[in-house]
């Protein structure tokens, strides 16, 4: 079982993530990493995602940001923003993510003198964006979007997000395995 764990205990190792909003660097952008998005509404996480996004953006602490995901997706998160008060024009939309690497390149595409970033997703995906972004030459500061509250009105749904936390930390090691490898 420690084999499984290990390439992912390695990168979460080496990757600090920043916690408060105050304590990360001014930066040029702020790229939001996608998730899936069903029936065209903003799920539980994504919404996590877009709000870190939004306080990072108020806080000053970015001029720009890109939303990264498949094309109907980076939609959604698009209007989102701009629904909780972020300017149209600084939003930038990178929808042809279908995985976290596709992310990356596109980046390193678009900005290929590197632009000071910081990356936004939930802390468990956060190391493997930051290994796989690296073998690119991209890098950034990295924030997590948490906002889970175990306790919740009713018993069931903090048991959904606890058991969903938990599915995400596996999903994680077998894709740090498949990107260690060159797989994935």
């Amino acid at each position: 079982m420690l084999v499984y764990w290990l390439p992912f205990l390695a990168i979460t190792l080496t990757s600090p993530l920043q916690k408060k909003v105050a304590q990360l660097p001014v930066s040029e952008a702020v790229i939001i990493f996608g998730t899936l998005v069903r029936e065209d509404k903003v799920s539980a996480l994504l919404k996590e995602r877009l709000d870190a996004g939004i306080g990072i953006i108020k806080a000053g602490k970015a001029k720009q940001i890109v939303v990264s995901n498949t094309p109907e997706a980076a939609a959604i998160m698009r209007a989102y923003l701009i629904e909780n008060g972020i300017q149209a024009d600084i939003i930038e939309v990178d929808g042809l993510a279908d995985k976290t690497p596709d992310t990356c390149q596109y980046e390193k595409h678009s900005y290929p003198n590197n632009r000071k970033l910081i990356f936004v997703s939930q802390g468990y995906h956060l190391p493997r964006i930051r290994y796989q972004c690296s073998q690119l030459g991209v890098e950034a500061s990295l924030f997590p979007a948490e906002s889970i509250r175990l306790i919740r009105v009713s018993l069931l749904s903090s048991t959904t997000v606890f058991t969903t936390r938990v599915g995400r930390y596996f999903r994680e090691a077998g894709l740090t395995w498949l990107s260690f490898v060159g797989i994935y």
